[in-house]
């Protein structure tokens, strides 16, 4: 499935402050993103349609709207953390609490279950992100990938 891609101002923007060679990294895979999302896109609910695509270091926050296959690119920004295959999914904990004086003080997790907790907390600050940008932008216009790629000269 073929997708056109439209960035809101508050993304353009996003793309402006960036150096040029990661703007053009980014609009790069924007343009892979065209045929059947293609690249390291992750669902972020099950409920809506928002998604993150990560590109190197960055992240990229965006909705579909299915009627007119159209990507409604919100964000643009850096990554916190490392990426980490996987759906969200309720994290089942087998700690190892510490004590200390007689009370418990301290709880140890296994790597693995710190990571899966990291993850799920980056994806719950995207999914913050990318609806407070589309509450900014509700009524703003969209621009074409291919314009902003003209008028960043990337």
């Amino acid at each position: 499935m073929n997708y056109t891609v439209d960035l809101k101002p508050r993304a353009i923007k996003d793309l402006k402050h960036l150096q040029k060679q990661d703007a053009s990294r980014i609009a790069d895979a924007l343009e892979r993103l065209q045929s059947d999302l293609t690249g390291d896109v992750k669902k972020l609910t099950n409920f809506t349609p928002e998604y993150r695509l990560r590109v190197g270091q960055f992240r990229v926050l965006f909705e579909i709207e299915n009627e007119t296959q159209i990507i409604s690119l919100s964000r643009c920004s850096s990554a916190r953390g490392i990426p980490v295959e996987g759906e969200i999914k309720m994290v089942t904990l087998h700690p190892s609490i510490l004590e200390r004086d007689g009370k418990k003080a301290f709880a140890v997790l296994p790597y693995e279950e710190f990571l899966k907790i990291e993850e799920e907390l980056d994806d719950l600050e995207d999914i913050k992100d990318l609806r407070t940008a589309k509450a900014e932008e509700v009524t703003a216009s969209t621009v074409s990938l291919a314009s902003v790629r003209n008028e960043l000269k990337i």
